[in-house]
């Protein structure tokens, strides 16, 4: 790691981030008309950062241009409307619930970025704080970069020793315009050690100079390597940056490899902000931004949807798994991946010779038992010494009960375990398969459409309401699936019941929509078979309102007591 990620820069503290009523980025107001000394402008931009929270002595000024596709959006929330439900044709459910103007109980802010829309973003806080830190463009990007975009950070060092942050990042107060130069005799390369006149070279505010042809090897070799603006001076121990100013000069006959340093430059943009991701999708483009923070996501399941079409969530990166939070998500998927339910079926049915501890399975009818590791014989129904059992094979009441009670409780509570594991694992996996099955009963669903065209002489549009309501059910199913990790974690009382009434309401709701898409064509009419969808479809959507704003509302207030 580069000596630009000091403690300093690793605050982990989240940025203020203020939208308008128009939601477009409230950005901070720089005064252009004070041209003082850079203590001056600091001074006054941490004035203005620190007021109100951080959001005094602010003007509305859209961070990313109108045209830059980007979107910001209450992550599922959504109206009750059903004809804004279903009528939109070319958006599944997951979609349709995240645009509504009502945010839910567990919806999320956030808002997806193109890349466009990501270069738009960093040119906007660049141009923001360069006449408040009254410094050339390029020296203040790579001070944003080596602060990981932490203006208030930047600001309160940069007040208290200007030359020192711009030293410790490895940037010079005085810097010059870079440039290719040549016809200096005294010039040698200090990797090649070529000389001469002809030489074209490039040197930093260090005072290194290498031969452009050398540069640019070093250069691209770090490209490849996924670096962008960490890219350091090739001198041995040297810390000084390569800016973007000198790279774009270095690279410019090298097209293919400055693309991918632009690349690299917004990947970094996005990976050193904790408030960004990228979209988990393969080969989407998409990244978003969330500023739900760490702190708050034990109690905050942060899902969000990509323009794309991928719900993930934003905080462990998995596929949307409310009502579950993140860390009951990772441990039950390390649950499923290890052996421990594999030792947990080893220990309800088999049994350790009480002598040698060897694993010992029972073959044969009998219960006089001898491990055959250290001949040691035992009764197999209380894993008591079988010479405590007198003549009288098989009958365990002669012998001392305290011998055996700790091997049979182990066993009972194995098996206990075990039993509960498989009640909630068995339907956590059949919503599973369900949800993989929907693609399955979406191509059946389009032929049912299809043939509903052919025989009632109806439109695509009146049809429709089969392929939302095999959308409902794929969303719905994907809830039930992760409400069961949830309850195998959630301890037993009242308010388990509560919730289990809930999980069983939509359970129950969402097999019944299912049968009705699966065979909608009988002998009802058109008009019977779309009502009693839509009103099923309602029905279920409804029945999954009140699961996920019961559950969420839960763990905001802390009403269940979960087992590790």
């Amino acid at each position: 790691m580069s000596d630009c990620h000091s403690d300093s820069y690793m605050d982990e503290d989240y940025e203020e981030f203020v939208y308008s009523e128009d939601e477009s980025v409230v950005s901070i107001s720089s005064d252009s008309s004070n041209h003082g000394q850079v203590r001056t402008r600091a001074a006054a931009a941490a004035a203005a950062l620190a007021t109100n929270g951080g959001a005094a002595a602010l003007q509305s000024q859209s961070s990313v241009p109108a045209q830059s596709q980007t979107q910001y959006s209450a992550d599922l929330g959504y109206d009750d409307e059903d004809d804004d439900f279903f009528g939109d044709d070319d958006n599944d459910f997951a979609r349709a619930i995240g645009t509504g103007p009502i945010k839910k109980a567990w919806a999320v802010d956030f808002k997806v970025y193109d890349p466009d829309g990501l270069r738009a973003t960093q040119n906007g806080t660049v141009d923001r704080m360069m006449p408040l830190l009254a410094i050339s463009r390029d020296t203040t990007t790579l001070l944003l970069r080596c602060y990981l975009w932490r203006e208030e950070s930047l600001v309160e060092d940069f007040i208290a020793d200007p030359e020192r942050t711009l030293a410790k990042s490895g940037l010079s107060a005085h810097p010059i315009a870079p440039r290719i130069e040549s016809g200096n005799e005294a010039f040698t390369c200090e990797i090649c050690f070529t000389s001469g006149v002809d030489e074209q070279y490039l040197g930093l505010t260090c005072g290194h100079c290498f031969c452009t042809d050398c540069y640019a090897t070093y250069a691209t070799g770090k490209i490849r390597e996924g670096e962008s603006w960490r890219i350091r001076c090739p001198a041995p121990k040297c810390k000084a940056l390569l800016g973007e100013e000198s790279a774009r000069l270095l690279l410019a006959e090298h097209k293919d490899v400055l693309g991918r340093y632009e690349d690299n430059l917004t990947r970094s943009f996005v990976n050193d902000l904790d408030s960004f991701t990228w979209c988990p999708a393969p080969n989407c483009q998409y990244a978003v931004e969330c500023l739900v923070p760490r702190s708050a996501m034990m109690t905050v399941i942060p899902t969000v949807n990509c323009k794309c079409g991928k719900a993930f969530c934003f905080g462990c990166k998995v596929d949307d798994h409310m009502p579950a939070p993140c860390y009951l998500v990772d441990k039950w998927l390390r649950k499923c991946k290890d052996d421990s339910e594999t030792a947990h079926w080893l220990k309800a049915n088999t049994k350790e010779c009480t002598k040698c501890k060897s694993t010992i399975e029972k073959n044969g009818g009998c219960n006089h038992m001898t491990c055959r590791e250290c001949q040691y014989h035992f009764c197999w129904v209380c894993m008591g010494p079988w010479n405590e059992h007198g003549q009288q094979f098989y009958n365990c009441n002669r012998f001392n009960e305290d011998s055996s009670k700790n091997s049979r409780d182990s066993v009972s509570n194995s098996r206990a375990l075990l039993e509960r594991y498989l009640h909630y694992y068995t339907r956590y996996n059949n919503h599973e398969q369900s949800v993989k099955l929907a693609r399955k009963l979406l191509a059946t669903t389009e032929k049912n459409m299809e043939q509903m065209q052919r025989e009632m002489t109806l439109s695509w549009i009146e049809v429709q309401f089969l392929s939302d309501a095999v959308d409902v059910l794929s969303v719905c199913r994907t809830t039930l699936k992760w409400s069961y990790v949830l309850a195998y974690y959630m301890m037993s009382d009242n308010q388990k019941i509560i919730f289990e009434n809930n999980q069983s309401d939509l359970e129950m709701a969402t097999e019944q929509l299912n049968e009705l898409v699966e065979n909608p064509i009988g002998q009802m009419s058109i008009e019977d078979i779309k009502r009693k969808i839509i009103d099923k479809s309602t029905y279920v959507k409804s029945r999954w309102e009140t699961l996920l704003s019961d559950t969420s509302l839960g763990l905001q207030e802390n009403r269940w007591q979960f087992e590790d």
